[in-house]
C-alpha cells in the first residue's frame, strides 16, 4: 500500500476518533469504540455495567464488525438476548495487526452510518 493511501486511512481513523470523542465528551480509543458498538447492537442503552459486562460488550462489538467483513455469521440470540455468531472464515491465521486494521476499517464504516 502506498504512503498516500496509508495516510488517508489514518486520517479517516483519526477523524472518526475525534468525532466520537466530541460526541461523547471522552477520549475515544479502539476499545471504547468496540464498547459503543456492543451497546448499540445489544440495544440496552448506556447503563451501569460490571467489568465483565463491559468486556462482553467489547467482544460483541468485535463480533459484529467481523460479521460485517464476512468472518462471522449471525446465529440469532441466546436465552439471555445476546447475539450469537458462527465463524465463517477463520481469523486466527491473520496476524493481530492485520485483524486490528480490518476492525478499524469496519469501525469507520459503522460510525459513518451512525454519526
Amino acid at each position: 500500500m502506498d504512503q498516500v493511501k496509508m495516510d488517508r486511512k489514518e486520517d479517516s481513523w483519526e477523524e472518526m476518533l475525534l468525532k466520537v470523542s466530541k460526541k461523547f465528551k471522552v477520549m475515544a480509543d479502539f476499545d471504547f469504540l468496540l464498547f459503543l458498538i456492543g451497546i448499540q447492537e445489544r440495544g440496552t442503552g448506556y447503563i451501569q455495567y460490571s467489568k465483565q459486562e463491559k468486556m462482553d460488550l467489547i467482544n460483541l462489538g468485535r463480533c459484529v464488525l467481523f460479521q460485517q467483513k464476512g468472518f462471522y455469521a449471525s446465529d440469532g440470540l441466546d436465552e439471555e438476548g445476546w447475539p450469537t455468531f458462527t465463524i465463517v472464515n477463520e481469523i486466527q491465521d491473520i496476524p493481530p495487526s492485520d485483524r486490528e486494521g480490518i476492525l478499524k476499517k469496519a469501525m469507520i464504516a459503522y460510525f459513518a452510518e451512525q454519526l
